[in-house]
């Protein structure tokens, strides 16, 4: 061999620990202190990476410059420190997951819990129907009827008109405002104590002052439900007693109810908690609306409209509310709970929009008519791009789900979740 041609002994690994590890076998160097173990830059480490330190290399090949110990390498990443890193992630992404899932869950509203017979809710502004059931079912409504009494003597009646009290009016049965046969009493007081106080007597001298007596009356009001869009009623009485064939259905009591509310001297009525009433001798009282679900005052937003009650039909009602610039109509026939019925009617109203494709009520207004459509500008001076009208669907998509979903269990346990993955963050990064 030559110069270069040295051999080098084998290293010699010593059992005692890393004080001998580094020197060649049979150099005379000075010992080297031992290292700390597990300390790196006065930091003391975690003990599973101090244990796994404390075992020394298998076997170390190649030459190796003397006094350089063998310190193993500190801050390997290990298994946990692997896992501490990606959990937050992980946790993180599905909080948000959840939560975003749980969001249009949360929106759909459940259905209402209604123990009437037939029953409905209506959007007045469109007709549209929110929720029914059996909302064509032909049945007894009571004084319900007087709704569209009510809209036909408005209609057909001067408010100066005076009415002579027939006889059939101080007899007739059920409630009575006292009407004496012969009286002579204005077209709005009679209105006042019909819709009010549901008076009985007033129906039968509204009917008897018609052309054509009673029966004309009772043709006209076929022809105003007619004209306003019903389509399962048959009228039969003014006042809406359990005459034969004297039936309507909630879908068409919903359409009259929105009819009455668009006559301002009736909606005014119907609206009112209480009015003052002048009798024909010049005395006055006080006269409380029989709807309690406008009289108690416990329902803001409350706007009418009329109950009735036969021991055949049950109690009925027909409530209107205004919510946030909406007005829906609900109708509940043969409840034994009406006002509960109507509340859980118009809470979900309020709680939903009408969906593409609904049941429309009645006849629907016609636009008024603004004259020719304008015509479009030259095609220089328009404006070139797309211009939209309105937020982008993103924005439209997080307005729904953030503003249209209520606070059930689905959308606490998406709050949750983004909680859980919030904290998950903020302990990864300490």
């Amino acid at each position: 061999m030559g110069e270069l041609d040295e051999v080098v002994p084998l290293l010699k690994i010593s059992p005692q620990g890393p004080a001998e590890t580094g020197r060649r076998a049979g150099h005379p160097g000075a010992p080297q202190p031992e290292p700390r173990v597990g300390r790196r830059a006065g930091i003391e480490l975690p003990a599973i990476t101090r244990r796994r330190r404390l075992s020394p290399p298998a076997a170390v090949r190649g030459p190796l410059s003397s006094g350089v110990a063998l310190v193993p390498r500190v801050g390997q990443p290990t298994g946990v420190r692997s896992r501490q890193r990606w959990l937050p992630s992980l946790v993180l992404s599905l909080g948000l997951v959840v939560g975003w899932m749980a969001t249009p869950a949360a929106a759909a509203s459940p259905a209402p819990r209604v123990e009437a017979r037939a029953a409905v809710v209506m959007d007045a502004a469109t007709g549209a129907v929110l929720w029914q059931r059996r909302e064509h079912l032909p049945v007894l409504v009571a004084s319900t009827t007087k709704i569209l009494t009510a809209i036909v003597a408005n209609d057909g009646y001067p408010a100066s008109k005076v009415l002579r009290v027939p006889e059939a009016a101080e007899l007739v049965d059920g409630t009575r405002f006292g009407y004496r046969t012969g009286w002579r009493i204005r077209r709005d007081q009679l209105l006042t104590t019909l819709l009010m106080v549901s008076a009985n007597d007033a129906a039968e001298t509204l009917a008897a002052g018609w052309p054509g007596g009673r029966a004309g009356f009772l043709r006209a009001m076929r022809a105003k439900a007619a004209e306003l869009g019903c389509t399962d009623s048959t009228w039969r009485d003014p006042s809406g007693l359990d005459v034969p064939g004297h039936r309507a259905s909630a879908a068409d009591l919903a359409v009259l109810g929105r009819a009455l509310l668009q006559r301002p001297v009736l909606a005014k009525l119907v609206g009112s908690r209480a009015v003052t009433y002048v009798w024909p001798n010049g005395h006055r009282t006080v006269l409380a609306n029989h709807n309690h679900f406008v009289g108690w005052g416990r329902d803001k937003g409350a706007i009418g409209v009329k109950t009735g009650y036969t021991t055949k039909a049950g109690a009925t009602i027909v409530a209107a509310q205004r919510r946030g610039g909406r007005t829906l109509l609900a109708v509940a026939l043969a409840s034994k709970v009406m006002y509960q019925d109507v509340r859980a009617l118009l809470g979900y109203g309020f709680k939903v929009r009408p969906e593409a494709g609904a049941e429309l009520l009645g006849v629907r207004p016609e636009p008024p008519d603004d004259g020719p459509a304008p015509t479009l500008p030259p095609a220089t001076e328009r404006i070139t791009g797309p211009v939209s009208g309105g937020p982008s669907p993103l924005v439209e998509r997080l307005g729904v789900r953030i503003l249209a979903a209520p606070v059930p269990v689905a959308a606490c346990t998406g709050v949750a979740c983004l909680a859980v993955g919030a904290l998950a963050l903020f302990w990864r990064r300490r």
